[in-house]
């Protein structure tokens, strides 16, 4: 009975983290916008990135990361991409400085089909979304396509396969469940070296990863170059 209770939330929960449509979607935005704002901090460290780059975010959802990346490139320039109308709107309220003075963009686009020129950015990152893109291995491709020579692409995850043999308490209630929930919903759940693998595939070089297997479902961070 409680399992029939909790489908229904939990089948909305995971719809608007696919894409976050009408009220419940612009809830759940701005929800994952505080809740990942430390997972997006760790990434953005390791991603290193420097005031005059052009970054671009994909699947952005309410803009927090394109607003934190911002903060970094201040003569630079930060696009987000996401394929929810909402989640543009959130973002660009979310944007509004950066965008006014022409250092911020956001657009409504697709990872399979990204809407810029090839080579037009240093850094290409996804935080938090590349579970739900439906061809990884075409998405990386047009991070590979819009990347300059040299541009680094990163790819993080707050659920994958790093958890270790030490987990947290939460990883212990919840961990096992949510993640093969999560997969019979549909969503890629990848070790490190999984992501590394699909990088190399998708023609990076010099693909590594960084993880925090304790910290919620086992942070993982992979990087790579063109």
């Amino acid at each position: 009975m409680i399992g029939t209770l909790l489908a229904k939330p939990l089948e909305l929960m995971e719809d608007n983290l696919r894409r976050p449509a009408g009220r419940a979607g612009r809830f759940f935005g701005n929800l994952m916008a505080v809740q990942h704002r430390s997972l997006t901090l760790w990434a953005i460290e390791h991603m290193d990135v420097r005031s005059r780059q052009r970054v671009l975010d994909v699947g952005c959802g309410g803009g927090m990361a394109v607003n934190l990346l911002s903060r970094r490139t201040g003569q630079g320039f930060t696009a987000g991409v996401d394929y929810s109308m909402e989640m543009v709107e959130q973002a660009v309220r979310r944007n509004r400085a950066g965008i006014a003075r022409s250092r911020v963009e956001v657009r409504h686009g697709d990872c399979a089909a990204l809407p810029y020129e090839d080579s037009s950015f240093d850094q290409v990152c996804a935080i938090e979304t590349f579970y739900f893109w439906p061809d990884p291995q075409r998405g990386l491709a047009e991070a590979h396509r819009v990347l300059k020579p040299g541009g680094q692409v990163s790819i993080t995850l707050e659920m994958s396969r790093e958890a270790g043999d030490d987990p947290s308490l939460v990883q212990r209630v919840f961990g096992r469940r949510f993640t093969e929930r999560s997969e019979r919903a549909g969503l890629h759940i990848l070790s490190g070296d999984d992501l590394v693998d699909s990088l190399t595939k998708a023609g990076f070089r010099d693909a590594r990863f960084v993880s925090q297997p304790r910290r919620s479902l086992g942070w993982v961070c992979a990087l790579a170059h063109k």
